[in-house]
């Protein structure tokens, strides 16, 4: 069909392409659970449901939020974290016009990380200690090959991509629920969940965050009454899906490549039909 001289047949096929569109993926901080291969995934959602600003309540590396604000997906992010680490660090990605040169400038020994580790607790420290950590895990020991994963032709520019940003981003140290409460009745306002895989008792959640607790009966109240678009990434677990069941929402197995680069199934979960 054609109108004005333009085909809207083309016009939904380009439509479809720009959903799927790859976008570049801002990665910083290596944390047990971040969300890089689901990157691409956030991205088609919320391009198809659209925000001015997204909330990342249980914010870890920020993967998926600085990636989709870098992409311009969203105008605004607002991220939240109980743990008084990651807190700093993403503090100091928006605070210290230095951190990207520091981090250019490192040379990644054993003898250095141990020196930095022992004598500094800065954004700085924690930056290194996320990348030369066993497995992602921050309070656990060593990589073997301490340098593996320190890939500063990556984390450089992007440390430096995230200052730039830094007006558009709001780090909270709190609570992730309650501020999802404040912001739930606004439709301007998105959501992406990543919470601790803690709602079954043999989850490794338990034993991988310091802050594991979590009331996911009241996470799952909150996100179906929310009024904006949203998106959570949950443990593919007997009572995750029991409540998704309860409350109505679709789910979807996805593939994710964990700390351990095992594959496993996780679930996908969003509402399908909007609040009136």
């Amino acid at each position: 069909m054609e109108r004005n001289g333009k085909c809207f047949c083309n016009s939904g096929k380009k439509y479809k392409h720009a959903l799927k569109a790859k976008i570049e993926v801002v990665s910083v901080a290596l944390y047990p659970g971040r969300k890089h291969d689901f990157v691409q995934s956030a991205a088609r959602h919320f391009r198809a449901h659209p925000c001015n600003t997204l909330l990342e309540p249980f914010a870890g590396s920020a993967v998926v939020g600085l990636s989709l604000l870098d992409a311009q997906i969203v105008k605004r992010l607002i991220l939240i974290e109980k743990d008084e680490a990651v807190v700093c660090l993403l503090n100091g990605m928006l605070t210290d016009p230095n951190l990207a040169d520091r981090y250019a400038a490192f040379e990644c020994t054993r003898e250095n990380v141990l020196n930095v580790l022992d004598h500094e607790k800065s954004a700085f420290s924690y930056l290194v200690r996320s990348r030369v950590s066993n497995r992602a895990k921050w309070w656990g020991g060593l990589r073997t090959d301490i340098a593996c994963r320190w890939c500063p032709d990556v984390v450089v520019p992007n440390l430096r991509r995230v200052y730039e940003m830094r007006d558009r981003i709001t780090v909270i140290h709190g609570d992730g629920l309650e501020v999802m409460r404040a912001h739930a009745t606004d439709e301007s306002v998105g959501c992406f969940a990543d919470p601790p895989y803690t709602a079954d008792s043999t989850s490794k959640g338990h034993t991988i965050y310091r802050h594991h607790k979590l009331d996911h009966k009241r996470l799952f109240s909150i996100l179906a009454n929310w009024r904006g678009p949203w998106l959570m990434t949950q443990d593919n677990c007997r009572l995750v899906r029991q409540l998704a069941l309860c409350h109505r929402l679709p789910t979807k197995r996805v593939r994710m490549n964990n700390s351990d680069n095992i594959i496993k199934h996780e679930l996908a979960i969003w509402r399908r039909r909007p609040m009136f």
